[in-house]
Protein backbone atom coordinates (compact mmCIF):
# COMPACT_ATOMS: atom_id res chain seq x y z
CA UNK A 1 0.00 0.00 0.00
CA UNK A 2 2.90 2.43 0.96
CA UNK A 3 4.59 1.63 -2.28
CA UNK A 4 1.53 2.66 -4.18
CA UNK A 5 1.10 6.11 -2.31
CA UNK A 6 4.57 6.44 -3.54
CA UNK A 7 4.35 5.75 -6.69
CA UNK A 8 1.06 7.79 -6.80
CA UNK A 9 2.57 10.75 -4.86
CA UNK A 10 5.70 10.79 -7.63
CA UNK A 11 3.52 10.51 -10.66
CA UNK A 12 1.46 13.72 -9.14
CA UNK A 13 4.96 15.37 -8.23
CA UNK A 14 6.17 14.87 -11.92
CA UNK A 15 2.67 16.08 -13.81
CA UNK A 16 2.72 19.07 -11.55
CA UNK A 17 6.16 19.82 -13.02
CA UNK A 18 5.52 18.79 -15.98
CA UNK A 19 2.29 21.19 -16.26
CA UNK A 20 4.70 24.34 -14.60
CA UNK A 21 6.88 23.64 -17.47
CA UNK A 22 4.58 23.92 -19.74
CA UNK A 23 3.17 27.15 -18.79
CA UNK A 24 6.37 28.37 -18.42
CA UNK A 25 7.01 27.42 -22.12
CA UNK A 26 4.04 29.36 -23.14
CA UNK A 27 4.69 32.28 -21.32
CA UNK A 28 7.86 32.39 -23.00
CA UNK A 29 6.33 32.31 -26.16
CA UNK A 30 3.86 34.63 -25.42
CA UNK A 31 6.53 37.16 -24.24
CA UNK A 32 9.07 36.35 -27.85
CA UNK A 33 9.12 39.37 -29.80
CA UNK A 34 7.62 39.53 -33.09
CA UNK A 35 10.26 41.05 -35.18
CA UNK A 36 9.91 43.11 -38.13
CA UNK A 37 10.41 42.01 -41.49
CA UNK A 38 10.27 44.35 -44.25
CA UNK A 39 12.04 47.49 -46.24
CA UNK A 40 12.46 50.90 -44.31
CA UNK A 41 13.48 53.99 -45.91
CA UNK A 42 15.68 56.63 -44.82
CA UNK A 43 16.88 59.78 -45.88
CA UNK A 44 20.31 60.34 -45.65
CA UNK A 45 22.85 63.48 -45.12
CA UNK A 46 26.47 63.39 -45.19
CA UNK A 47 28.91 66.49 -44.51
CA UNK A 48 32.34 66.87 -44.41
CA UNK A 49 34.21 69.37 -42.24
CA UNK A 50 33.45 72.29 -43.89
CA UNK A 51 29.56 71.65 -44.03
CA UNK A 52 29.41 70.66 -47.77
CA UNK A 53 26.58 68.05 -48.79
CA UNK A 54 28.59 64.88 -50.10
CA UNK A 55 25.39 63.01 -50.13
CA UNK A 56 21.79 63.60 -50.16
CA UNK A 57 20.03 60.59 -50.76
CA UNK A 58 17.89 57.96 -49.87
CA UNK A 59 19.13 54.25 -48.00
CA UNK A 60 16.85 51.32 -48.29
CA UNK A 61 17.17 48.55 -45.77
CA UNK A 62 16.02 45.41 -46.06
CA UNK A 63 15.18 43.16 -42.99
CA UNK A 64 14.42 39.91 -41.98
CA UNK A 65 15.23 37.44 -39.47
CA UNK A 66 18.33 38.66 -38.44
CA UNK A 67 19.67 39.40 -41.99
CA UNK A 68 19.97 42.87 -43.61
CA UNK A 69 21.19 44.37 -46.78
CA UNK A 70 21.01 48.40 -46.97
CA UNK A 71 21.45 50.00 -50.34
CA UNK A 72 22.63 52.99 -50.70
CA UNK A 73 24.93 56.10 -52.22
CA UNK A 74 28.57 57.13 -51.40
CA UNK A 75 30.42 60.24 -52.34
CA UNK A 76 32.36 59.89 -55.33
CA UNK A 77 33.08 61.66 -58.67
CA UNK A 78 30.82 58.54 -60.50
CA UNK A 79 27.99 57.08 -59.19
CA UNK A 80 28.50 54.98 -56.38
CA UNK A 81 26.66 52.36 -54.97
CA UNK A 82 27.20 50.45 -51.79
CA UNK A 83 25.44 47.06 -50.35
CA UNK A 84 25.55 47.06 -47.04
CA UNK A 85 24.81 43.56 -45.55
CA UNK A 86 25.21 41.65 -41.67
CA UNK A 87 24.33 38.09 -41.50
CA UNK A 88 23.21 36.80 -38.54
CA UNK A 89 24.76 33.16 -38.83
CA UNK A 90 28.05 34.20 -39.32
CA UNK A 91 27.57 37.69 -37.73
CA UNK A 92 29.56 39.10 -40.45
CA UNK A 93 29.53 42.53 -41.71
CA UNK A 94 30.31 43.34 -45.74
CA UNK A 95 30.46 46.16 -48.42
CA UNK A 96 30.20 45.69 -51.96
CA UNK A 97 30.58 48.38 -54.20
CA UNK A 98 28.67 49.38 -57.16
CA UNK A 99 28.71 45.96 -59.79
CA UNK A 100 32.12 44.28 -57.63
CA UNK A 101 31.94 40.85 -57.07
CA UNK A 102 34.56 41.75 -54.09
CA UNK A 103 32.75 41.69 -50.70
CA UNK A 104 34.64 43.99 -47.88
CA UNK A 105 34.78 42.44 -44.45
CA UNK A 106 34.08 44.44 -41.46
CA UNK A 107 35.42 43.90 -38.23
CA UNK A 108 32.46 43.63 -35.81
CA UNK A 109 35.39 43.65 -33.19
CA UNK A 110 37.12 46.92 -32.74
CA UNK A 111 39.35 46.86 -30.09
CA UNK A 112 40.69 50.66 -30.08
CA UNK A 113 37.49 52.17 -29.92
CA UNK A 114 36.14 53.47 -26.56
CA UNK A 115 33.04 53.46 -24.92
CA UNK A 116 33.24 57.09 -22.81
CA UNK A 117 29.38 57.33 -22.44
CA UNK A 118 26.15 55.82 -22.89
CA UNK A 119 22.41 57.29 -22.15
CA UNK A 120 18.95 56.46 -22.69
CA UNK A 121 16.79 59.46 -22.67
CA UNK A 122 12.91 60.19 -22.74
CA UNK A 123 12.33 63.32 -25.81
CA UNK A 124 9.49 64.79 -26.38
CA UNK A 125 9.23 64.58 -29.91
CA UNK A 126 6.89 61.87 -32.44
CA UNK A 127 8.41 59.91 -35.36
CA UNK A 128 5.68 58.57 -37.87
CA UNK A 129 3.13 59.76 -34.96
CA UNK A 130 5.09 57.70 -32.30
CA UNK A 131 6.73 58.76 -28.59
CA UNK A 132 10.26 58.29 -28.80
CA UNK A 133 13.26 57.79 -26.83
CA UNK A 134 16.73 58.62 -27.75
CA UNK A 135 20.30 56.69 -26.92
CA UNK A 136 23.14 58.79 -26.64
CA UNK A 137 26.24 57.48 -26.90
CA UNK A 138 30.02 59.33 -27.13
CA UNK A 139 32.87 57.09 -28.28
CA UNK A 140 36.85 57.81 -28.58
CA UNK A 141 39.56 56.30 -31.14
CA UNK A 142 43.11 56.39 -29.66
CA UNK A 143 45.72 56.06 -32.22
CA UNK A 144 49.36 56.73 -32.33
CA UNK A 145 49.65 60.36 -32.76
CA UNK A 146 45.66 61.62 -31.32
CA UNK A 147 42.43 60.50 -30.29
CA UNK A 148 39.15 60.83 -32.38
CA UNK A 149 35.75 61.64 -31.15
CA UNK A 150 32.44 60.18 -32.46
CA UNK A 151 29.05 61.17 -30.77
CA UNK A 152 25.88 59.33 -31.89
CA UNK A 153 22.32 59.50 -31.22
CA UNK A 154 19.40 56.89 -31.83
CA UNK A 155 16.25 57.81 -31.93
CA UNK A 156 13.61 54.77 -31.60
CA UNK A 157 10.26 53.92 -30.57
CA UNK A 158 9.97 51.26 -28.01
CA UNK A 159 8.19 48.71 -29.25
CA UNK A 160 8.21 49.60 -32.82
CA UNK A 161 10.26 47.71 -35.65
CA UNK A 162 11.53 45.35 -32.88
CA UNK A 163 14.00 43.27 -33.52
CA UNK A 164 15.33 40.38 -31.90
CA UNK A 165 18.63 41.50 -29.54
CA UNK A 166 20.31 38.22 -30.00
CA UNK A 167 21.05 38.83 -33.48
CA UNK A 168 23.36 41.30 -32.88
CA UNK A 169 25.32 40.51 -29.85
CA UNK A 170 28.34 40.33 -31.83
CA UNK A 171 28.10 43.64 -33.15
CA UNK A 172 30.88 45.17 -31.20
CA UNK A 173 31.69 47.62 -34.32
CA UNK A 174 30.46 51.10 -32.56
CA UNK A 175 28.74 49.48 -29.90
CA UNK A 176 25.58 48.31 -31.78
CA UNK A 177 24.78 45.57 -29.62
CA UNK A 178 24.48 47.74 -26.47
CA UNK A 179 22.54 49.69 -28.71
CA UNK A 180 20.06 46.80 -29.99
CA UNK A 181 19.90 45.74 -26.24
CA UNK A 182 18.84 48.81 -24.96
CA UNK A 183 16.19 49.41 -27.76
CA UNK A 184 15.32 46.14 -29.05
CA UNK A 185 14.50 47.99 -32.16
CA UNK A 186 15.95 49.62 -35.49
CA UNK A 187 16.16 53.24 -34.75
CA UNK A 188 13.84 56.21 -36.57
CA UNK A 189 16.48 58.22 -36.74
CA UNK A 190 20.18 58.55 -36.46
CA UNK A 191 23.30 60.90 -36.52
CA UNK A 192 26.58 60.50 -35.99
CA UNK A 193 29.24 63.38 -35.91
CA UNK A 194 33.09 62.77 -35.74
CA UNK A 195 35.29 65.19 -34.17
CA UNK A 196 39.24 65.84 -33.85
CA UNK A 197 41.40 65.73 -30.97
CA UNK A 198 39.77 68.89 -29.28
CA UNK A 199 36.46 67.62 -29.47
CA UNK A 200 35.40 70.79 -30.79
CA UNK A 201 35.81 70.92 -34.24
CA UNK A 202 33.69 68.62 -36.94
CA UNK A 203 35.59 66.34 -39.22
CA UNK A 204 32.23 64.75 -40.53
CA UNK A 205 28.96 64.16 -39.85
CA UNK A 206 26.03 61.78 -41.06
CA UNK A 207 22.18 61.63 -40.44
CA UNK A 208 19.19 58.91 -41.02
CA UNK A 209 15.72 60.20 -41.07
CA UNK A 210 13.27 57.61 -42.05
CA UNK A 211 10.69 58.04 -44.35
CA UNK A 212 8.38 54.94 -45.22
CA UNK A 213 8.13 51.46 -43.76
CA UNK A 214 6.54 48.59 -45.34
CA UNK A 215 6.11 45.67 -43.41
CA UNK A 216 6.01 42.70 -45.86
CA UNK A 217 8.12 39.18 -46.61
CA UNK A 218 11.76 40.10 -48.06
CA UNK A 219 12.50 37.20 -50.56
CA UNK A 220 15.59 35.00 -48.52
CA UNK A 221 17.37 35.07 -52.06
CA UNK A 222 18.63 38.73 -51.41
CA UNK A 223 20.97 38.01 -48.59
CA UNK A 224 22.28 35.04 -50.54
CA UNK A 225 26.47 36.08 -50.56
CA UNK A 226 29.62 33.48 -52.10
CA UNK A 227 31.76 33.49 -48.79
CA UNK A 228 35.04 32.80 -51.22
CA UNK A 229 34.48 36.35 -52.62
CA UNK A 230 35.12 38.10 -49.02
CA UNK A 231 38.14 39.94 -47.79
CA UNK A 232 38.94 41.62 -45.63
CA UNK A 233 38.44 45.79 -46.03
CA UNK A 234 41.55 47.92 -45.41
Amino acid sequence: MLKKLTVLLLSSILFMAQMACNLRNEHTKEKAVKEFEGIITYHEISKSSDGFVNIDDTVQLFYSHGNYVGIHSEASSAPHLVRDYYLKSQALRLLRFNTSDTLHQLNLNFPIEKLDSFKVKTINEKTLSRKCESIELKTSYPEKDSTTYTDFIFTFSRGYLNIDKDHFKNWNLGFFNKIVNESGAFYLKFKATHFDSTHKKILSSKSYEVISVKEQPIDPKIFEIDTTLIKWAK
